[in-house]
């Protein structure tokens, strides 16, 4: 069982198990939630349960279980947005399509996971799969993971059982960050909070990941823009001008800081953001985030980003004229 990795999901896990033991587990199931709420540990643990030949609960110890809890198993493939094991392009069509007329080689089932699946392209690529997800042979399970089911197609949806993720509060997310990365308690707190109870996106922005030194960019921006230091500004955004990916993220990052910035000047007692948000006037923030929001739609369409990074410096630095 794995409650000590999923907080605040143990019902859903609990769910997932007895339907595999009365034996109704369905031969498709969507997880949706944000990136870090633990979607992927529980499509492993799904498809483990599965396979798992001594406990319809998974008994953790056996050598289905093992495996498939490593990403080793020759009856779980992985097809994600991006990088290994695989990903979900016309290549990786053919080989879901080989899988499913190909038994399992040493397990009850063969479970095919499809990681992160949201954008249109891959929509495209899912939407062909149709046939085969609405009726697989009687040993292949998919599990499906996305964001929300809203950016998936309703045909795929209406053929899944679908999971909600939920996140712990952000006292039980605090707790887990102090034992995991020995944190003291006020900072444990500040990153929970931050992240408001995922877990997982706390552990990633504190290694050097991508998303990690978005979030250390956003906060240069954010002393940039309350400093009134436009050059630096320019400086910091710069260096997205060729990496679409980490523009979306640190866009998120500021939508994130801004709003609670907004919110602070009506809440500000007791907030993290008190002392910044006395800084900015409420019609100013509420520019930024439109500028933001802006920025947002641009980065996941087909704009020069440039262009578009230039624009939102203008809309993050511009001056209230008219008094509010």
């Amino acid at each position: 069982m794995l409650q000590s990795q999923l907080l605040a999901n143990e019902e859903t896990e609990a769910a997932l198990v007895r339907l595999n033991t009365e034996g109704r587990l369905p031969h498709a199931v969507l997880l949706e939630g944000p990136r870090g709420s633990g979607r992927f540990t529980l499509a492993r643990f799904i498809s483990g349960a599965a396979l798992c030949r001594v406990n319809p609960a998974g008994c953790g110890e056996c050598p289905d279980c093992r495996l498939a809890a490593e990403g080793k198993h020759p009856d779980v493939e992985v097809y994600a947005r991006s990088g290994a094991p695989g990903t979900l392009t016309i290549s990786g069509l053919r080989a879901i399509r080989q899988s499913a007329a190909t038994p399992p080689v040493q397990g009850r089932r063969r479970v095919v996971i499809l990681r992160d699946i949201q954008d249109a392209a891959q929509q495209r690529t899912l939407n062909t799969l149709l046939k085969l997800i609405e009726e697989p042979p009687e040993y292949l399970m998919f599990i499906i993971t996305a964001d929300s089911r809203q950016n998936l197609l309703p045909t795929i949806v209406s053929r899944c059982l679908t999971l909600r993720m939920r996140l712990p509060d952000t006292g039980q997310c605090a707790g887990e960050l102090e034992r995991r990365l020995a944190l003291a308690p006020e900072e444990a707190v500040a990153l929970s909070s931050y992240c408001s109870g995922n877990i997982g996106r706390a552990l990633a922005l504190r290694e050097d990941s991508e998303d990690a030194r978005a979030l250390n960019d956003a906060a240069e921006i954010t002393r940039c823009i309350l400093g009134g230091e436009p050059y630096r500004l320019l400086c910091a955004l710069q260096k997205y001008e060729r990496n679409r990916a980490g523009m979306r993220l640190l866009v998120a990052h500021l939508q994130e800081i801004f709003s609670r910035l907004v919110r602070a000047r009506y809440e500000p007692e007791g907030t993290l953001f008190y002392e910044s948000a006395r800084r900015l006037s409420v019609w100013r923030g509420e520019r930024m985030l439109e500028a933001l929001d802006r920025a947002a739609q641009e980065g996941q369409a087909n704009v020069n980003l440039p262009l578009a990074l230039t624009r939102l410096a203008a809309g993050l630095m511009q001056e209230e004229t008219v008094k509010r």
